[in-house]
């Protein structure tokens, strides 16, 4: 059990934490609303939706990008083929916002009101989460306190911060389920990385982790192998990440494959896939997603954007494994027991290298813990290249705040 008495480093962690958490929300708010007040729109499309008395205000800037999709999807459901590579987390958050009383003078941007306010509520949590995930797994306070601080420091601002996208809720749930899978707490993580699957596609592979701590832990730190009754209740536990992507597939599936079989039988031509996959065929249709079909040279600068945080995370988890296939011993700053966010963090770079649009990982990435985890090994073992991040992360950082309000990519 942690000590956490008031004059414990982790309570003293913990209180700067929370102030900085809050001043990071605030500088990067008011950032936001100066730039979507003073700069002119690249797209004018928030103004062909919102009435001119919505701007300026904080609620406003926030209708940019996928929040046009997702806004859509709240208010008249999966219309067209191309949402559906939304997931319905967001969506769900927006209409039980819209049914609340209308926040300040904004009745148009009243459900981003609110969705920007509960981000907010969840900030501290994500930020002590990470914390003391951090804690568990390498048992240094200094090191959870930089890699905390470093979470501050996220290459997306608003979208992990107030935006109606799917990152901040999704974060937070991620990390919640991280902690309570280190603290052997499997029905509870189990149940947040359900929640999470139900935000972005890329939450099944939060299956990974409590299997990992049922049956690989045991077996790389003490060569136990599990008893037969362990492995089924880490398959049952496996599944329940599973399920939103099932559901949503197969919501599909039943609406454009069986119902379009009874009416018309010509039917769309990703039912008759072996896995027929609506998410598979929208992105490959609609964002052009495939493998190495993103590397062309227009994208290059798209590409190297990303760079800074696939990098030094890349290597952080493949030098993990190989040295855990090299038989040698874990610690320090690759703890054995971070082999699951490894392995996590390996996969997941190699997919945004090769079959997505790669800046996503600006978004995507600080949702593992390894991201600030590689950084934070980097400002120990080699300073100058951890200073470096540290200025591009505050650089870009606000420099995307503003791209985001004046409504210029990439978001």
């Amino acid at each position: 059990m942690l000590d956490i008495r008031r004059d414990h480093p982790t309570t003293q962690h913990l209180r700067l934490l929370d102030r900085l958490t809050l001043l990071s929300r605030v500088l990067a708010a008011a950032l936001l609303y100066l730039s979507s007040s003073y700069l002119p729109l690249f797209d004018a499309s928030p103004r062909t939706i919102l009435a001119p008395s919505a701007f300026p205000s904080f609620s406003s800037s926030l209708l940019r990008w996928d929040a046009f999709h997702f806004t859509a999807i709240a208010k008249d459901g999966y219309s067209y083929e191309q949402h559906w590579a939304f997931f319905p987390g967001v969506p769900l958050l927006l209409r039980v916002a819209d049914r609340l009383p209308a926040l300040f003078l904004d009745n148009a941007t009243s459900a981003f009101s609110w969705l920007a306010l509960f981000n907010a509520a969840i900030a501290i949590p994500t930020t002590r989460a990470i914390y003391h995930l951090t804690l568990i797994h390498f048992r240094s306070p200094s090191f959870a306190l930089l890699t905390a601080l470093l979470s501050l420091l996220p290459a997306s601002p608003v979208t992990l911060y107030f935006a109606p996208y799917a990152e901040p809720i999704f974060t937070f749930l991620s990390y919640q389920g991280m902690l309570a899978c280190a603290r052997t707490h499997y029905r509870r993580a189990s149940l947040y990385f359900f929640a999470a699957a139900a935000f972005r596609s890329n939450g099944v592979l939060m299956a990974l982790y409590v299997p990992w701590s049922l049956l690989i832990d045991p077996l790389l730190l003490s060569s136990t192998l599990p008893h037969p009754s362990v492995v089924f209740c880490a398959c049952l536990h496996a599944l329940l990440p599973l399920l939103p992507s099932f559901i949503h597939q197969l919501h599909a599936y039943r609406t454009f494959c069986l119902a379009t079989a009874t009416t018309n039988p010509s039917r769309p031509p990703w039912c008759n896939h072996l896995i027929p996959s609506i998410y598979t065929h929208v992105q490959r249709n609609y964002w052009r997603v495939g493998f190495l079909s993103y590397w062309t040279p227009a994208q290059l600068p798209n590409i190297a954007l990303a760079l800074p945080l696939l990098v030094p995370l890349l290597f952080y988890s493949v030098s993990h494994i190989s040295s855990l296939i090299n038989a040698k011993p874990g610690g320090g700053f690759r703890p054995l027991t971070t082999t699951a966010h490894a392995v996590h963090a390996t996969v997941l770079c190699v997919t945004l290298l090769t079959n997505a649009h790669t800046q996503i990982a600006l978004r995507l990435l600080p949702a593992l813990p390894g991201t600030y985890w590689s950084v934070s090994t980097l400002l120990i073992e080699r300073p100058r290249w951890g200073r470096a991040y540290v200025v591009w992360a505050v650089l870009w950082g606000a420099a995307s705040v503003i791209l985001w309000a004046t409504f210029l990519p990439p978001a």
